[in-house]
């Protein structure tokens, strides 16, 4: 089938005439060809308006539909404007283009150009020792310009951009060239970027930080001067949208470089105050950076807005958001293979195996007795729980409630007074329903109660944290806890400091300017050796290797990936060869803990398996067997019932 391509009369809009075949009888033409600028069929014709549109991403759009969607073949008519050559040779260079990112991406590289790449980093400020997987990465987004770095936590992601950044910098081709570097990312990341910073270009960043507390009036001040002395410009995710037309005229009117780091943020498709936010930005940049491990974590639509970031004026993706979302629903969809096939020249993606780092030591569960008082309220809450679970028409917030306060009753007791929801709170999740009506959750006779209000013990891992925090001290180390609850991250902190260790605690309430210096004391003072985290609020974005090889969970969940994400805190490059990484777990006899460790390392083991052998892992595969409540609950209830079974 044969289409001729021309311009009308006043070069306002693409003529499209098919030649030998009648056009309509098409399925479903209209509806393509109104998604082309609200395109028109009308007496054997189509006429697609250029309006405000980027005339070359039109064109590249004509060509996904008809030659690459419905196999036609497209002639430029004889008579066809300069408009129509220009959009031919901007396809085609991009063709050959997306060809060589692809062979970089691929690690076949001309030796005399990755020559040159190496010698503007010898040669200029540049101090940091890339390892190969970062080298060809920041490379491949060197070329590319624009580039999506798939690659898991703990692979040296910011080095990466740094790298490709100093390349930018040096560039002659002054349309290639920047000089600014705008990253976008949670409070989270601040730190580690101008650490990150200092440690490739051995000083300290000219930094100027955009989140809330921070006046705009300052801000202007500082972005709309004609000579702009800061390089490295930090925005919060959360700070995007209401700073959003000054950031657009910073980037319109220098040439930067804008990075979205944990660009999962950006997914939303249909009403995402900060994907839109971000998005406005890509137009005026000279080159795009979209960094996430999770880059499908639900859907193929969670690559939409990546990708459109990236190359906003090219349909790489090539699908529509409702194809992307059907394709999501099979393993066997045919159209998966050709979806990474178009994206491909334009992502890296490095997976755990790759890095190549020390084994890290699992250390079996350390198994610690309760006393009698906690053994009392544990099998007392463990006893409503498993009721709670057995009655199928309890609604899920109350079995909900039931696992969290059988977990609190297994660590600290303590925590059984205060009330449910500020947990829930705590760890974003809200409800709409009173549970007061169960007594806060609560469920037991009036001596356990007794029992519970009165209770002033040291819980039974606390002193078991006190002795291997103490000889790791001891032996010159440092340590991070994790604790599931805040209460347990200050009331172990209170504990230690009575045993004269200090620690920090590190959750969703400490403040940006106190998680920074606690972080840099962390790395930098030895009379702070430990650290107790919530996995909830710093399980990303940000690095502990360096100063600390030992982990702690005092307390665990259920959630795999929240696990994962903070075993990558102290598990990542850089370290050395004979460092040995060390797991800790602790687990009150007989409980629900040794039920979430098995489950949690089931769960770990399917989602890696996931994540090391597919090119673009779509979690939500795994989406029912990660946040399976019910398979919890079963084998909750198994154990539960074993173990009755032996103390008959």
């Amino acid at each position: 089938m044969k289409i001729s391509i021309s311009t009308n009369n006043d070069n306002s809009a693409f003529i499209l005439t098919p030649v030998d075949f009648s056009f309509s009888r098409l399925r479903g033409v209209t509806v393509f060809i109104k998604g082309l600028n609200n395109g028109i069929l009308n007496d054997g014709h189509i006429k697609v308006p250029f309006d405000d549109s980027d005339i070359n991403e039109l064109y590249s759009r004509i060509i996904e539909l008809f030659v690459k969607r419905w196999n036609c073949s497209i002639e430029s008519d004889a008579d066809s404007s300069s408009i129509i050559t220009d959009a031919q040779e901007e396809a085609e260079k991009f063709e050959l283009f997306a060809e060589k990112a692809f062979e970089i991406r691929n690690n076949s590289i001309v030796k005399e150009e990755l020559k040159d790449f190496l010698g503007i980093l010898d040669k200029n400020e540049f101090r940091r020792e890339l390892k190969p997987f970062q080298l060809l990465a920041a490379y491949h987004l060197a070329f590319s310009q624009n580039a999506c770095n798939f690659s898991v936590p703990g692979s040296g992601k910011t080095t990466t951009v740094l790298a490709a950044y100093e390349l930018l910098r040096h560039i002659d081709d002054d349309k290639k060239r920047v000089d600014k570097l705008l990253v976008v990312g949670p409070l989270s990341a601040f730190l580690a970027w101008k650490n990150e910073f200092k440690e490739c270009y051995g000083r300290e960043p000219v930094c100027l930080e955009i989140r809330g507390g921070v006046k705009t009036a300052a801000i202007e001040d500082k972005l709309l001067r004609s000579s702009i002395e800061e390089e490295l410009i930090i925005v919060s995710y959360g700070s995007l949208d209401g700073r959003r037309e000054l950031l657009q005229r910073f980037v319109k009117n220098n040439h930067t470089m804008v990075v979205l780091d944990e660009a999962h943020r950006i997914k939303n498709v249909e009403d995402g105050v900060q994907s839109k936010a971000a998005l406005s930005l890509s137009a005026y940049a000279k080159s795009r950076v979209v960094l996430t491990g999770t880059p499908a974590a639900n859907s193929y639509i969670d690559l939409y807005n990546l990708y459109k970031f990236i190359w906003p004026a090219n349909n790489i993706i090539g699908y529509s958001i409702i194809q992307l979302a059907n394709m999501s629903k099979r393993d066997d969809d045919p159209r998966v293979p050709d979806l990474i096939r178009r994206i491909s020249p334009f992502f890296i993606r490095v997976t755990k195996k790759d890095l190549k780092l020390p084994e890290p030591e699992h250390h079996p569960p350390c198994i610690i007795r309760m006393s009698s008082i906690q053994r009392t309220i544990y099998e007392a809450i463990e006893d409503m729980a498993i009721s709670t679970f057995e009655r199928t028409a309890v609604a899920d917030i109350f079995r909900k409630s039931a696992f969290i306060r059988l977990r609190q009753a297994a660590s600290n007791p303590r925590l059984l007074n205060k009330p449910i929801e500020k947990h829930l709170a705590e760890n974003d999740i809200y409800i709409d329903i009173d549970i007061g009506e169960l007594d806060d959750g609560i469920n037991v006779d009036n001596k356990i109660m007794g029992l519970i209000k009165n209770y002033n013990e040291v819980p039974c891992k606390f002193e078991a944290a006190y002795n291997l925090t103490q000889k790791i001290i001891e032996n010159g180390g440092k340590i991070i806890i994790w604790c599931e609850f805040i209460g347990t991250c200050i009331d172990l902190e209170d504990y230690l400091k009575s045993r004269a260790i200090r620690s920090e605690i590190l959750f969703g309430g400490t403040s940006q300017e106190d998680r920074e210096k606690i972080i840099i004391d962390f790395h930098s003072n030895s009379k702070l050796s430990v650290i107790i985290a919530n996995p909830h609020a710093v399980g990303e974005a940000i690095s502990l290797h360096l100063a600390c090889h030992n982990a702690l969970y005092l307390e665990q969940g259920f959630n795999a990936g929240v696990y994962m994400q903070s075993k990558d805190r102290i598990h990542r490059v850089g370290l050395q060869d004979d460092v040995v990484t060390n797991y800790y777990y602790f687990h009150a006899a007989d409980s629900i803990d040794k039920i979430a460790y098995d489950r949690v390392m089931l769960k770990e083991g399917r989602m890696l398996d996931l994540i090391e052998n597919e090119e673009i892992p779509l979690l939500s595969k795994n989406e029912d067997f990660m946040d399976d409540m019910e398979d919890d609950i079963k084998s909750l209830i198994r154990a539960y019932y074993e173990r009755k079974k032996r103390n008959i």
